[in-house]
C-alpha cells in the first residue's frame, strides 16, 4: 500500500511523501494512514474496493458541506480510484483523537457534537446523484414498509431464532405504531463519538462521514449513540444539551427513538442478510437487544 501511496501524493498533489506511518485502532473497514509530504501533511484513506469511491464521494460532500455550516472539519483533498484501489485524502489536523482526551474535555466534545447535529440534522438532502441511486432504500417510509413486508412466517428472525413467536409479534406491533406518523428528515452522521474528533485546542473537528445518510431526525442521531454505548450518562446528556433537548423532552421521544432503533436494526440484519454476510448472528443479536431495549 505504500507504494500505492507515493504513487497518488505524486500525482494528485504535486507533492512527495516523506514518512507513511499506518493509523490502527479506529476502523476495521479502511487502511488509514499518517503521511508526511515535502508540502503539507496528510491523512489518506484506502480500500480495496473500487465500489468504496462511492462513499469517498459521499464524504467529500458531507465535509464540504459541514465546512460551508461552520462545522471544524478536515479540509477533502481529493478522492478517486488509483489501481483499483480507492483512495480518499485529507488535510491533517493537529491534535490528539478525542478517544485520549480527559473527561472534561470528553464532555465539550459531546455538547459539541450535539451543536454540530442542530446544524447538519438542517440538510434534507446529500445532493450526489451517484450516492443517491446506491442508497439502500429510498427513505424512511420505504424502510419501514419494507421491513414490515419482510416479517412472515418462514422469516429467518423465527427460523434462527433470533426472536420467539411472541417476541415477533411483538415487533410488527412496535413497527405498526410509526405508519402514518410525520417525521422531519436530515443528515445523520451515523457515528458521533470521540473517536471521530481531533480536539486541538478546546476546537472539536469532526471526522468520518463514511455512515452518513438521510434519516429522521434528531431520532436516529440520538439512537444510534444510544447502541453504540460510546457515551456515559452524563456525557449523552451534555450531547442532549448540545442538541437543545431537555430531559422532559428527551422522556417524551424516547419511546419512539427505542422502535427506530429497533427498525434501523432490522434494516441491517436485512441488508446483511442479502449479501450473504459472515457474521449475520451480531446483526441478529443487535435486533433482539433492540427489542429488549424497548420491553
Amino acid at each position: 500500500m505504500k507504494e500505492i501511496i507515493h504513487e497518488i501524493i505524486e500525482a494528485e498533489l504535486n507533492d512527495s511523501a516523506q514518512f507513511i506511518q499506518k493509523i490502527v485502532g479506529f476502523g476495521i473497514v479502511n487502511q488509514v494512514f499518517d503521511v508526511k509530504g515535502m508540502k503539507s501533511d496528510y491523512i489518506i484513506r484506502l480500500n480495496e474496493e473500487v465500489a468504496k469511491k462511492i462513499e469517498y464521494q459521499k464524504e467529500n460532500w458531507c465535509v464540504n458541506k459541514a465546512n460551508n455550516l461552520e462545522i471544524p472539519s478536515p479540509q477533502m483533498l481529493d478522492f478517486g480510484v488509483w489501481n483499483e484501489v480507492s483512495f480518499m485524502i485529507q488535510n491533517k489536523v493537529d491534535g490528539k483523537n478525542g478517544t485520549f482526551c480527559t473527561v472534561a474535555e470528553k464532555l465539550k466534545i459531546w455538547k459539541d457534537l450535539g451543536c454540530y447535529a442542530v446544524k447538519f440534522h438542517q440538510v434534507n438532502r446529500i445532493e450526489v446523484q451517484a450516492v443517491e441511486e446506491n442508497e439502500f432504500h429510498e427513505n424512511w417510509q420505504a424502510r419501514l414498509n419494507y421491513n414490515i413486508k419482510e416479517l412472515h412466517e418462514n422469516d429467518s428472525l423465527l427460523q434462527n431464532k433470533i426472536v420467539t413467536k411472541e417476541e415477533y409479534n411483538s415487533v410488527i406491533e412496535r413497527l405498526s405504531t410509526l405508519k402514518n406518523r410525520t417525521f422531519q428528515v436530515g443528515l445523520v452522521h451515523g457515528d458521533l463519538c470521540p473517536r471521530n474528533v481531533i480536539w486541538n485546542d478546546g476546537i472539536t473537528h469532526l471526522l468520518d462521514w463514511g455512515t452518513a445518510e438521510i434519516n429522521i431526525v434528531p431520532y436516529i442521531e440520538i439512537g444510534l449513540v444510544l447502541m453504540s454505548n460510546e457515551a456515559s450518562i452524563t456525557e449523552f446528556q451534555a450531547f442532549l444539551d448540545g442538541l437543545g433537548i431537555s430531559n422532559s423532552d428527551y422522556q417524551k421521544i424516547e419511546k419512539d427513538i427505542r422502535i427506530l432503533n429497533l427498525l434501523h436494526c432490522l434494516d441491517k440484519y436485512r441488508w446483511a442478510e442479502s449479501y450473504d454476510v459472515e457474521n449475520l448472528d451480531e446483526f441478529g443479536r443487535k435486533v433482539s437487544l433492540a427489542l429488549y431495549q424497548i420491553n
